[in-house]
């Protein structure tokens, strides 16, 4: 501080030669805002996911799926298919990315479905799933014979006229597959090999001479105990193995041209 010539004192200010420092920069504020929209849309799609219904969840997890690959309950249990999934859907829907080949192994298991149950005691007795091949039903021997027997029984016919059906809705070919084992062989039958086969040749038999399926696209075979489902280590296990199997297959499973008078 100094005085001027009339006593009053002065207060010199003087600017430092050093500069101040710079602004701050506002790119966080840019972060920020991002990572404020981006929990915005998060939480808005949570909120619109939590108040779809069920089926439009489903119907939204098709989008995301692979489009030639199923999902997990097709290909290891296809009695698990949405039953909201017709097979009109499955050819029409455009959210529906599968191949052709499945969307026709889809139709197959859903036809299969709807036969087996149809009837309580084939429903209990009875399952549906799927491989690279085909699609494979399976039916109890229960239901089918009589115990050590290769007779036809009233339910089986039911189950054959619909196995039929099916075979005369697309061009796919069927095996059939004979179960049999030790506990269940007895009257003509010396083992249990020629016991699954002449069960196999009965189921075969009835769909080429009553519902007229051409012979060559059918085929029987007899598998005794050589494939169980599960270990035989209980009457309850063995039972499950003693089976008849119908397994759809083709390199080409196309819709069947159907005339105007029927298959």
């Amino acid at each position: 501080m100094a005085k001027n010539s009339d006593g009053k004192t002065v207060v010199i200010y003087r600017e430092s030669d050093e500069g101040h420092g710079g602004h701050h920069g506002g790119s966080w504020k840019v972060a920020y805002a991002d990572f404020v929209t981006a929990m915005m849309a998060f939480f808005l799609l949570l909120w619109l996911v939590v108040s779809l219904k069920p089926q439009r969840k489903q119907e939204l997890s098709l989008v995301f799926q692979d489009k030639n690959v199923p999902s997990k309950e097709k290909v290891q249990n296809l009695e698990k298919v949405p039953t909201f999934i017709s097979p009109d859907a499955i050819k029409g829907s455009p959210e529906f990315k599968l191949s052709q080949e499945n969307k026709l192994k889809y139709e197959i298991a859903l036809l299969i479905k709807e036969l087996i149950s149809s009837d309580l005691s084939v429903k209990n007795n009875s399952g549906v799933s799927n491989d690279s091949s085909g699609v494979l039903m399976q039916v109890n021997n229960s239901v089918m014979f009589r115990t050590g027997s290769a007779e036809l029984t009233p339910a089986a016919a039911k189950v054959l006229d619909g196995v039929a059906r099916i075979l005369q809705d697309f061009k796919i070919n069927l095996t059939v597959r004979g179960h049999a084992d030790d506990e269940e062989k007895g009257g003509p039958y010396p083992s249990k090999w020629e016991l699954s086969a002449a069960r196999a040749a009965a189921a075969t038999r009835y769909l080429a001479e009553k519902t007229g399926i051409p012979t060559t696209r059918l085929r029987a075979v007899g598998l005794a105990d050589s494939q169980p489902l599960v270990p035989p280590t209980s009457a309850e296990n063995k039972a499950r193995n003693r089976r008849i199997e119908f397994f759809y297959t083709s390199p080409d499973m196309r819709p069947a041209e159907r005339s105007q008078d029927g298959p």
